[in-house]
């Protein structure tokens, strides 16, 4: 094989790889997943992390759900990014530290503090 054929089947490998790695965490991420903490900048939050509950459908929907409110809309993974789009409004991105069966894992700002939600699945 010559050296630009070498090349071009590197990079489809490369590519195939890519998307294999996307693929398999859009799909750890499908099913619903229930707050167990809620920490704001390292301590424990005001916030009741039992009642933030999250529902990511294979069709790429999701809805959310804490103290009676409701969010749904669409959402998409990108390497360790999760990208939501609610009905109405503006993309999100959080990013995904930690994505296992039974834990889902958020660090987000929120007005310039660091918050990390986990997950577990419910």
């Amino acid at each position: 094989m010559n050296p630009s054929g070498q090349i071009i089947l590197l990079l489809a490998v490369m590519v195939w790889l890519q998307a294999c790695s996307k693929n398999e965490k859009t799909n750890m991420i499908i099913g619903r997943w229930k707050g167990s903490e809620w920490l704001v900048e390292g301590s424990p939050s005001s916030h009741a992390p039992e009642q933030a509950i999250f529902t990511f459908s294979e069709d790429g929907t999701y809805s959310f759900e804490y103290a009676g409110d409701m969010e749904h809309g669409t959402y998409y993974v990108n390497n360790s990014q999760l990208f939501t789009t609610p009905d109405g409004g503006i993309k999100i991105m959080v990013k995904i530290p930690k994505l296992t069966r039974d834990t889902l894992i958020f660090d987000m700002n929120s007005g310039g503090q660091g918050e990390k939600l986990t997950l577990i699945r419910n």
